[in-house]
């Protein structure tokens, strides 16, 4: 079977879930033996008539890869200022598409993102007779922001074209993205990447501005019509959860789909008994501190439950600066982590939170953490929740403040041993997560 992938790259320059996932699969189907290749959308000529071609292979641990150079737009995170720039977007002539499918010849063109892919390819493709495959990593294509977290960080109601346009009021332009997308700035973006962050967030916040014009509303209306008929010509989307299901099945009407939750090679099973020390439990929050994750909700609720008396705890917060809690010294940011302190962060965590108030589409942290024995307890708004429910459908609770509280309150009750039943559970069910599992549930979605 000859799988062709497209993703947004490779690391280093690409970085987060939809990079790691996509180029773990691709690694794993290789060394299974499968044909696998790797385009993806690339660096733009400046210095020339910008012409979208695909340049030559390279290879990527055993996998050949191929660039796609002056490709759409990759917006990332950075909303979409000019839709037109996407639907209008120059094609790949039939004599570059027809070099390229010679070269390769898949049987199945699975991909990742919307983003930066050329229509004209799925098109020709799809005549082709070539299998189409979509994975749910995000909703962008429903959403050009991504995630559906409006200019108040706030969850949007809808993706429709009056609420993208307010909401895309300070999105960054075309040429930012251009620039931002180059291969020489992601090679710093390390140095340059939070600072940019930084600024672009506090842009976006400020996107108040609830009068806009109709040609604007239009042009939106348009890019979101565009994304649906590209929608329409997958033949099959894998949902990574449940919850990507519900989303995008409220947009589109999906004949052919299946969930599959997502893993990676880092995932097998490390269960082990844990011992809880009801005098001080250890609690964990893994990622960024922005509102759409749910961070200020947690740590609010926690030091109401310490202003309440309820002190039996601590939080270790990974993911961003070291740095203690100016509000409360029984905060502690950790910092960055690397694979290699995975072990050691759930060796010394007792229940792993994951607050989101967004609809997160998986959560990988929250499966490693169950891999290793460790009780999670999310949202409802957390893909992950699918699996967490197999083991303590307790764990689930509602977005909001109210639900974490009261259940934090009865975790920390010196009577309460849930977390040791959550343990025992996972140590007594199977574990079916790991990456071969996973591999022949793609192979199966395949065929």
């Amino acid at each position: 079977m000859n799988i062709l992938h497209f993703s947004l790259g490779l690391p280093p320059y690409r970085s987060g879930g939809l990079t790691k996932y996509a180029t773990d699969l691709m690694v794993s189907q290789h060394t299974s033996g499968l044909n696998v290749s790797l385009l993806y959308p690339g660096d733009f000529t400046f210095w020339k008539i910008p012409k979208m071609y695909i340049d030559k292979p390279k290879g990527f641990l055993g996998v050949q890869t191929f660039e796609i150079k002056n490709p759409p737009p990759v917006p990332l995170l950075h909303g979409v200022s000019d839709p037109a720039d996407i639907y209008n977007a120059s094609s790949l002539d039939t004599k570059v598409l027809a070099e390229f499918y010679e070269n390769i010849k898949p049987d199945v063109f699975h991909v990742h993102t919307l983003m930066g892919l050329p229509l004209s390819l799925l098109n020709y493709l799809k005549e082709k007779g070539v299998k189409l495959v979509f994975t749910t990593h995000d909703y962008y294509g429903l959403c050009p922001k991504v995630n559906f977290i409006n200019q108040d960080n706030a969850l949007c109601t809808g993706a429709e074209p009056r609420l993208c346009a307010i909401c895309n009021e300070n999105a960054k332009s075309t040429l930012y993205l251009k620039l931002r997308n180059s291969k020489y700035l992601l090679r710093h973006k390390k140095l340059l990447g939070s600072k940019v962050k930084k600024g672009t967030e506090s842009k976006m916040e400020k996107g108040n501005n609830t009068d806009v014009d109709v040609e604007t509303v239009n042009e939106y209306g348009r890019l979101l019509h565009y994304y649906t008929e590209i929608f329409n010509r997958f033949d099959i989307f894998h949902f990574n959860s449940h919850i990507t299901e519900q989303v995008y099945k409220e947009y589109l009407q999906i004949n052919h789909s299946r969930v599959i939750p997502v893993c990676h090679p880092g995932i097998a099973d490390h269960r082990k008994p844990k011992q809880f020390e009801k005098s001080k439990v250890r609690l964990t929050f893994i990622g960024n501190l922005d509102a759409y994750k749910g961070f200020p909700i947690l740590k609010k609720e926690l030091i109401n439950l310490l202003n309440d008396g309820l002190t039996n705890w601590e939080l270790n917060v990974w993911g961003g600066a070291v740095a203690s809690d100016t509000d409360c010294d029984q905060i502690q940011y950790k910092g960055r982590y690397s694979e290699d302190d995975v072990a050691l962060i759930f060796d010394e965590t007792d229940l792993l939170i994951v607050p989101a108030v967004w609809k997160e589409t998986f959560s990988f942290i929250t499966l490693e953490a169950l891999s290793f024995g460790v009780p999670v307890l999310v949202t409802e708004s957390v893909g992950a929740k699918d699996i967490v429910k197999r083991y303590r459908p307790d764990f689930v609770i509602p977005v909001g403040d109210e639900a974490l509280e009261n259940k934090l309150k009865t975790i920390l009750g010196t009577d309460d041993d849930s977390l040791q039943q959550f343990n025992n559970a996972i140590l007594t069910s199977d574990f079916q997560y790991g990456m071969e599992e996973h591999l022949n549930s793609m192979n199966n979605l395949y065929k």
